[in-house]
């Protein structure tokens, strides 16, 4: 919803910089109008790009109990009643207007084809260095090509009491569009009026647009050509006196709704030789100011969440755990400050925050099943917050774990970080680990795939004796399959001084089927 609404404020305030350069150049042709106004509509299909990173006070649980730092939340998220937020109330509203508008536009293009199906072949008309099909059809009133890459111009009744030279600029017309691809931008244009039906200003100037863009093929017909505008102005008349007021052909790429638009079209022409020419210069530099305003109206934010300021005398370090190909946030990382009692782990947001450190200069570990360790040298300021960001390469073999103490739940002790020598892994690496998974039948059935994050407690004998789901969106059976499979497994304990030591560690499990459904 923010995202959304950054973009509609950017690009509004890009529409009011299009209609201000619209509105100065009035009195130039209707092609360097055109342009300008189909730039203002690209911007509307153009995502925000350029991120603008935000610092925002957080509410990160500090790391210093790992029961407590995000498996309670974990289950506060689970456990929680779903209901529509107004932002998910606003988007539903969107998206079926999106789809009421594009069924419209759908059932247009169908009744347009509908009542073309009949139309007979005139001839073929080698035209601007395009060759198209003539075809003559009851059931309009003005020329068109319809599709995003015509091939064909249906032309009314009254075709043949027209004159050539007048037959032939009409042709011009109609082939102007078909080289302009005017037929394809015509669909994006539709897709942005979609996407921005709630905006007045993309209303007016899709209205502009098909104003300049018809007047533009005007000029294009009459170029060069043998049918002055005063001549040309006089058949627009004549065709708009037969427009058919019951049909609708919304998708055709010559069609104007409503008599006044040809009227514009005709004072256009009367007062085409009055319109001033814009220099190359002069357009070039317009472009160029456009497209540069662009960038800056295309950011995005891109929030950076901060801990509460520290105590005057301590410091905190916070940051990032993300997957170094797919930069997807990884939940459940472990990061911890050696030779203290001090680490946290990542929330579902790929966060982490260590509070109240005491100054000075730190080795910071950060360490996933299934990825590759990371150590950076941290420093921690007196009263001040410092950012250290993690991307974590892949690896195919088990590595480091963070090492955190505890006992079984039940006998509630208090759990603190300990430092390690060597990490618990299972035996047999991961392969031991995905021999003990039993892929639910009913989840096979129904194709359900996708991680569940274990956290497992593995005692000094190697022994998972207390499994929790540390974060799942899958079904229930998923969840006990993957705690499951770790409680069958025998891992090599941790070790501290050479002595086995308790730890906590967390262990990704990916559910997968083959194109067999085999796990």
């Amino acid at each position: 919803m923010a995202y959304f609404a950054y973009a509609v404020l950017q690009n509004t305030l890009f529409l009011a910089v299009i209609f201000l350069l619209l509105y100065l150049l009035r009195e130039k042709h209707a092609g360097i109008k055109y342009s300008v106004a189909a730039l203002g509509m690209i911007k509307l299909l153009i995502p925000p790009f350029l991120p603008l990173t935000i610092t925002e006070s957080s509410n990160l649980t500090p790391g210093v109990n790992v029961g407590e730092i995000t498996a309670l939340n974990s289950v506060a998220e689970a456990t929680s009643p779903t209901t529509l937020s107004v932002p998910a109330i606003f988007f539903l509203i969107w998206t079926g207007t999106i789809l009421i508008m594009a069924g419209y536009a759908f059932l247009s293009m169908l009744q347009l084809k509908w009542q073309l199906r009949g139309a007979t072949f005139i001839e073929q008309s080698h035209v601007e260095g395009k060759t198209i099909g003539v075809y003559s059809s009851p059931n309009i009133s003005v020329p068109m090509s319809t599709g995003l890459f015509p091939r064909r111009v249906y032309v009314p009744l009254l075709w043949s009491e027209l004159s050539d030279e007048l037959r032939l600029s009409l042709l011009r017309h109609e082939v102007a569009h078909i080289k302009r691809r005017d037929g394809l931008f015509g669909a994006l244009q539709m897709l942005a009026q979609a996407l921005y039906f709630f905006h007045p200003l993309v209303w007016i100037l899709t209205r502009r647009l098909n104003e300049y863009r018809e007047m533009a093929c005007d000029d294009i017909a009459v170029n060069n050509s043998t049918v002055t505008p005063l001549i040309y102005s006089r058949c627009l008349v004549d065709v708009a006196e037969h427009i058919l007021p019951a049909c609708n052909y919304s998708s055709a790429s010559t069609l104007i709704k409503q008599k006044n638009r040809l009227y514009h079209r005709v004072n256009y022409q009367v007062k085409e030789n009055t319109m001033k020419k814009l220099s190359k210069r002069a357009s070039r530099l317009i472009w160029m100011l456009l497209l540069i305003l662009i960038v800056p109206l295309s950011w995005y934010c891109k929030k950076e969440s901060v801990p509460p300021p520290p105590p005057a005398d301590k410091a905190n370090i916070y940051g990032t755990i993300t997957d170094a190909e797919s930069g997807e946030p990884l939940a459940g990382a472990n990061i911890i400050l050696q030779n203290t009692n001090q680490g946290a782990g990542s929330d579902s947001k790929g966060n982490y925050v260590i509070q109240d450190i005491l100054p000075g200069e730190y080795s910071l570990v950060c360490t996933y099943i299934g990825y590759k360790p990371q150590r950076v040298k941290a420093t921690a300021e007196k009263g001040r917050s410092s950012a250290y960001h993690f991307k974590l390469e892949p690896s195919p073999v088990p590595v480091d774990v963070v090492t955190i103490t505890g006992k079984r739940e039940e006998e509630k002790p208090e759990v603190t970080f300990v430092p390690y020598d060597e990490p618990p892994v299972p035996l047999g690496g991961a392969a031991a680990i995905a021999n003990n998974l039993i892929y639910p039948e009913e989840a096979k059935q129904r194709g359900i795939e996708g991680m569940v994050l274990v956290q497992a407690y593995i005692n000094e004998k190697g022994r998972a004796n207390d499994v929790r789901i540390f974060k799942s969106e899958l079904p229930e059976s998923c969840n006990e399959a993957a705690k499951a499979a770790i409680l069958k497994t025998e891992f090599k304990p941790a070790k501290q001084r050479g002595e086995a030591v308790a730890v906590w560690i967390t262990v990704p499990i990916l559910f997968k089927l083959e194109k067999d459904k085999t796990p």
